[in-house]
């Protein structure tokens, strides 16, 4: 038996560049503070928990033109990433193949759509964990074979959910978790969704019609405004359907590694300012 971590590298990230302080840079004054937080994430995981492979999963396209054409307001209104943050990006992929950490990408897609299409091939006898910081990943739980492990402090705090949780927390299992998604909205990805349908009122809906197509074809026995709101929500609903679940079958380009390359690793964390996380992430790896 295999066991595989798969994680969202762009959510891992965010979360290290906006907790470790941006006053951490390299010598030329680059701030570093997010591979820095990175590194350490990957270094604790893998001390921790021990995977047989760990798999950190890229955003291709963080926009992809096919959920924009599908419904243009989607993530219309995120912020610009911030300038420390790009060049940042740009570093890593050399960092972790001398660290010998796979990468995964697609053209064209999200990490989400990575992950998914990784999770889907899971086979019956391995065992996967996707560790995130996004919330839509919860529809890829699949037991036994993946959960998925929710930042809550950093990755030394992890939620853990298998169908079981997923259904105890929101009320529908994981593979209604999209749907649900697209009633409830998410004001961050530019998703508004169905006027007044909150987070329980939808998987009740979802309980009880079983689906977003079993709501919709009978409007006769929801309150009159619930009615109303499904009626005029039909186009969105449509759209988002294209949007909001992960693709389960992109042609994944995963990096090759033969192991950590430990002097060409350490010596381009020493020009980087990241001795400490570099040091502890090999550590972690020799030991495991």
């Amino acid at each position: 038996m295999t066991s595989l971590m798969f994680l969202d590298a762009p959510s891992l990230i965010y979360r290290a560049f906006f907790s470790v302080p941006k006053t951490i840079t390299d010598p030329s004054g680059q701030p570093v503070n997010a591979v820095r937080g990175f590194l350490d994430m990957i270094a604790t995981l893998q001390a921790e928990r021990q995977p047989d492979k760990i798999v950190a999963v890229m955003d291709a396209d963080w926009r992809p033109q096919f959920r924009v054409d599908a419904y243009p307001g989607y993530k219309a209104d995120r912020p610009e990433e911030p300038e420390e943050l790009t060049p940042q990006f740009e570093m890593l992929p050399e960092l972790l193949d001398a660290a010998g950490i796979r990468r995964a990408e697609a053209a064209g897609f999200e990490a989400d759509d990575v992950i998914a299409t990784l999770c889907h091939n899971v086979t019956d006898d391995d065992r996967a964990v996707v560790v995130t910081g996004d919330r839509d990943m919860l529809c890829l739980v699949r037991d036994p074979q993946v959960r998925i492990l929710f930042t809550i402090k950093g990755v030394r705090v992890l939620e853990s959910f298998d169908e079981a949780a997923v259904q105890e927390k929101y009320g529908v299992p994981p593979r209604l978790y999209s749907e649900f998604a697209m009633l409830r909205g998410d004001s961050s990805d530019g998703l508004p969704g169905v006027a007044g349908i909150g987070p329980v009122r939808a998987a009740k809906l979802l309980a009880e019609r079983g689906s977003i197509e079993g709501i919709l074809s009978d409007l006769s026995t929801l309150p009159p405004k619930q009615a109303e709101a499904f009626e005029n929500a039909r186009d969105y609903l449509a759209a988002v359907k294209k949007v909001v679940p992960p693709v389960t079958d992109v042609e994944v380009e995963c990096s090759a590694t033969d192991g950590p390359q430990a002097e060409k690793f350490m010596d381009m964390a020493r020009e980087r300012n990241l001795e400490s996380p570099a040091t502890r992430l090999l550590q972690a790896v020799w030991n495991s």
